[in-house]
């Protein structure tokens, strides 16, 4: 048979089985690291440019209801047509559209023209004079008779036919706001307002929008010209990229993607404008964290790689020599020599295992009768303990049984008391249900306090106050009892009035607290045991050690730590004396999400 070196073997069988789950290990990783980076930044892009889209509409809105204004004033219109003759009319015609100007931010300057009298006007900036009424032949890019409201594409501002503004007056990149005045509700036109808007607020918002170093975001109206860009140059002109609007036009919104690029859009539909705003995310910059995780995945995996060539070249010359060695005494063993003298004084790990393995036969016989030993043990343990448990049913069979003969020699209340006391025992000894409902703890309740009615006689009432909805809520088991029988412990003795009285009270509040309130007239805790009481309450509420505070802690510090082990949310537990005599515990219990979660499961 042919020799094939362990060593020659070792180092393929590393290399294949280290270099090709790395390598499938970098593609996977980067293509699904890919395609969830997509997913995220399209998610997060297409809810940013819906908010984009809803402030741009707000503030167009704002503009709509500023230019309605003339409908409000009840002047105006008949102002409208005494212009300029009427100097009064021309003044508050004049007032009204500055209170327009002042309404709204970023407005640069009102056009008004008055078709019955062929006047214009023209309400610049507050720094510059405002113009006079006087027939100016302008004539608008809008056609005013297809329309009530429309926006004009970004163009630069200009002065409408009236002389130029002062030198000092930069002209800006500005769009209109245009409607027609009419004489509701006939349709015949009085006039038309063009309202001129600066790119400042629209620049502000879009800005939010996206990052100008790597990213591109236009908006764009139903004919292609761009409103706004954040390069300067397209700001006015008509978009060239001729495929971008061509897919815009098929959706309302949505995404594609086209020269190394995704673009993500949304429609922008008012009546009286229809933008889309487009965002251009290029490639490089979307999967920018993919590719930087790649990167470093490969580094490790180079690494990795490099590492393990030189580990298994080291290791195959290390393993070779003690593998030969403990081949023989293996077959030396094999053949029935069972004391062999195995001897080799390696330090290394070679060592330790013949060093194990020379233990391991020397103690192999007593160890497997010291298992066969410890086996036996433990069955013989298992036994007794099985042995020494009690039946809970012996216990119910047993309370049945005296019960039976209780309703035979005419004795019903004891058959009925029995009967309680074996449902309390199967409800406290019952741990498969770690959660119950209200209901099913009030019960357990009232049979408490049936037997101790027995007990008292007249000297006890008790009464349970539930709100409906609160008794299909989920609680933890065993919280109502401990909170009752304080009172018996503690407060029974010295009752107000002579008579016990005990009421437990339960309501649903807002964001699904419920409240259990247990309240007697039993004696008063003192003042300083109570505030010991509360601050360990309130110790233990933030997660801190709480100590007992006497048998009455006791029963409260029990119930705050079911709360805990059962409520994430964060319960409480309050305690407080009564006016004139008695004390009062309320139990508040988050049940919408902890609760919820198990009752589900």
């Amino acid at each position: 048979m042919k020799f094939r070196s362990i060593r020659s073997r070792l180092i393929q069988f590393m290399l294949l089985a280290t270099t090709i789950p790395l390598l499938l290990s970098i593609s996977i990783t980067y293509i699904h690291t890919k395609e969830t980076i997509k997913e995220q930044a399209l998610e997060e892009n297409r809810h940013l440019i819906f908010q984009g889209k809803t402030n741009l509409s707000n503030y167009l809105d704002n503009i709509n209801k500023a230019s309605l204004v003339v409908y409000n004033d009840a002047n105006f219109l008949r102002n409208l047509r005494k212009i300029p003759e009427d100097y009064r009319a021309v003044a508050e015609v004049f007032t009204l559209l500055q209170n327009i100007q002042n309404t709204v931010s970023g407005i640069e300057r009102i056009y008004l023209h008055a078709s019955q009298s062929n006047q214009s006007t023209l309400v610049t900036p507050a720094t510059f004079p405002k113009r006079e009424f006087r027939p100016v032949p302008y004539v608008s890019t809008v056609p005013y008779e297809k329309f009530t409201t429309a926006v004009e594409p970004t163009h630069n501002s200009h002065d409408y036919g009236f002389p130029p503004s002062p030198t000092s007056y930069t002209k800006r990149q500005v769009f209109t706001f245009h409607r027609t005045i009419t004489n509701i509700p006939s349709e015949k036109v009085l006039g038309v307002l063009a309202i001129d808007v600066r790119l400042d607020s629209v620049a502000a918002i879009c800005e939010q929008l996206f990052n100008k170093k790597n990213e591109q975001l236009v908006i764009v109206d139903q004919g292609g010209s761009v409103i706004y860009s954040g390069n300067d140059e397209q700001i006015g002109q008509k978009l060239q990229d001729q495929a971008v609007l061509d897919h815009i036009g098929q959706n309302v919104s949505g995404y594609f993607e086209m020269n190394g690029a995704m673009h993500v859009y949304e429609k922008m539909q008012t009546p009286y404008t229809d933008w889309t705003i487009i965002k251009r995310i290029p490639n490089a910059t979307l999967y920018e964290r993919a590719t930087e995780l790649t990167k470093i995945n490969t580094v490790i995996a180079v690494i990795a790689l490099l590492v393990i060539i030189f580990g298994t070249l080291f290791i195959s010359v290390r393993i070779t020599e003690p593998i030969k060695r403990l081949t023989s005494y293996m077959n030396r063993i094999q053949s029935g020599q069972l004391n062999v003298d195995i001897d080799w004084s390696s330090r290394d790990e070679t060592g330790i295992m013949f060093a194990r393995f020379r233990q391991m036969m020397d103690t192999i016989n007593n160890l497997i009768l010291r298992e066969y030993k410890l086996e036996l043990a433990n069955k013989t343990n298992q036994l007794k303990a099985l042995q020494a448990q009690i039946n809970p049913h012996f216990l119910y069979n047993t309370l049945q049984s005296i019960g039976t003969l209780a309703l035979h020699h005419n004795a019903p209340r004891i058959y009925a008391l029995l009967t309680s006391l074996a449902k309390i025992m199967r409800y406290s000894m019952n741990n498969n249900d770690a959660l119950v409902t209200l209901q099913d703890e009030a019960e357990h309740v009232k049979l408490y306090l049936d037997l101790q009615k027995e007990r008292f006689g007249d000297q006890l009432e008790f009464s349970l106050h539930l709100e409906p909805d609160t008794l299909g809520v989920p609680v933890p088991k065993m919280i109502l009892q401990p909170l009752v029988e304080n009172f018996f412990k503690h407060g029974m003795d010295n009752p107000e009035g002579g008579k016990g009285k005990l009421a437990i009270i339960s309501r649903m509040e807002p964001a699904g607290v419920l409240t259990v309130t247990i309240e007697n007239n039993g004696e008063s805790i003192p003042p300083d045991v109570l505030s010991r009481l509360a601050a360990g309450l309130e110790r233990q509420q933030n997660r801190t050690q709480a100590d007992g505070n006497g048998e009455y802690g006791i029963g409260l510090h029990n119930v705050m730590m079911r709360l805990q082990l059962y409520n994430e949310h964060g319960s409480a537990l309050h305690i407080e004396n009564m006016e004139p005599q008695g004390v009062r515990i309320i139990a508040r219990i988050h049940t919408k999400a902890k609760y919820t979660k198990e009752t589900n499961e």
